[in-house]
């Protein structure tokens, strides 16, 4: 059977601009080209930003400076698809992770984020990672192993990045003043590397590539948008996530409305040969087993709709569960210090969790923190929570608990 076409859309070109402070000013280049490569230079300038609105290279002013940035678009008629901007290397903390060979995607992200999570009284930061091994990862700095570090077969070393998420929610704040879509922020050192990148630069034309060197961040930065975006502050892996469901279910309700449109257009065409047969041969047996021809077509495109309904139905509801699972798995994240989980099972709607714990009233005080999420058909209980003896005189005694719950079925 031949498989379904789809249609194409047709490439558009693109306008991605690259934002970086500099002090109390910033430069900006703004790239167009097809998506397969920049072709030219649109704008490339240092701006004198509003008093105020920047302190020290940081926004203090994100909502105030979006506005003033919008107004100055418009006033010199530039559009931008896609805004990329840095973040000081000074306040970027870059180490390596190794991790079990066979983990899976979730697996590692969850790993990720229980060893980079702040402290509860430290600041919030936000991270990304990547594996150092992975030639589609277009980070062009990786910090160095260190020579004393053996060699794992069965682990794969991971290369991750952070910074403080207050400098990451400013640039989301100005983005949404400004009207414009954040699509990466970065560490300033990648974006400048990105500038030695010999093939994208000779995407340019020299004149224009000339004159955008001059600021040489934030052309690294807007080209980041045809090399790959190496590390990435914003949460880019859910968004993707995210954008391939909405796709999914655009493309389903195409399919479901084509269908029922081509059961009808088959039920009126079968309908109309049967009155010709009335007419022209008056044969009143064949045009009664044509309509019963054009019933069974009829009841089978009924069935293959329901199906297909069933079907987004049930898609609906395990969305809806992967949704709360998400929520109860960033609070295990955000409660990492002084517990350890040894393993999560969930089956469907139940979940389970296992770990252990420096004290009791940790293991209560997250059970607690899981009870406050809107998420559960059953809420989380401490099932069991027992003092587990040392081994040796050496170490020393720790709880080990259980707490299960159920989620809210996704309907």
């Amino acid at each position: 059977m031949a498989g379904t076409i789809w249609p194409r859309r047709r490439p558009t070109r693109l306008a991605v601009g690259g934002f970086d402070l500099r002090g109390d000013a910033a430069h900006l280049v703004i790239l167009s080209g097809w998506p397969s490569a920049a072709d030219s230079v649109c704008c490339a300038e240092g701006l004198a930003l509003p008093e105020g609105c920047v302190r020290d290279g940081h926004l203090v002013q994100p909502q105030v400076l979006g506005l003033w940035f919008k107004e100055w678009l418009h006033g010199r008629d530039l559009h931008i698809d896609a805004l990329n901007v840095a973040i000081s290397d000074a306040e970027v903390e870059r180490g390596t992770l190794r991790l079990p060979l066979d983990l899976q995607a979730d697996d590692v992200a969850f790993q990720m984020a229980a060893e980079l999570q702040a402290a509860p009284d430290a600041p919030a930061v936000c991270w990304d990672y990547a594996a150092l091994d992975d030639p589609f990862h277009g980070a062009p700095v990786m910090p160095a192993l260190e020579r004393d570090t053996p060699s794992v077969q069965d682990q794969r070393t991971y290369v991750w990045v952070t910074a403080p998420r207050v400098r990451v929610d400013a640039w989301q704040q100005f983005a949404l003043a400004a009207g414009l879509r954040v699509s990466a922020v970065m560490p300033r050192d990648d974006a400048q590397a990105l500038t030695q990148h010999s093939a994208l630069m000779a995407q340019l034309s020299p004149a224009h590539a000339g004159l955008a060197l001059q600021y040489d961040t934030a052309l690294g930065l807007a080209l980041g948008a045809w090399h790959g975006i190496g590390f990435n502050f914003l949460p880019h892996r859910t968004m993707k996530l995210q954008a391939q469901r909405r796709h999914w279910w655009q493309r389903m309700a195409v399919g479901t409305f084509a269908g029922a449109l081509l059961a009808v257009g088959a039920n009126m065409w079968l309908s109309d040969i049967a009155a010709g047969l009335r007419n022209e041969t008056g044969d009143i047996a064949a045009a009664e087993q044509v309509f019963k021809q054009a019933r069974s077509a009829q009841k089978e495109a009924q069935t293959a709709l329901a199906d297909a309904q069933a079907l987004g139905q049930w898609l609906h509801g395990q969305t809806v569960v992967q949704q709360h699972t998400l929520q109860w798995s960033r609070v295990l994240a955000q409660h990492s210090q002084g517990l350890w989980v040894s393993e999560v099972n969930q089956q469907q709607a139940h979940w389970q969790l296992k770990g252990e714990a420096l004290s009791a009233a940790q293991a209560q005080h997250l059970a607690q923190q899981l009870k406050g999420l809107d998420i559960w058909a059953q809420a989380p209980e401490l099932r069991h929570l027992a003092l587990s003896a040392p081994k040796s005189a050496t170490d020393f005694a720790v709880w080990h608990f259980r707490i299960e719950a159920d989620l809210k079925a996704g309907v």
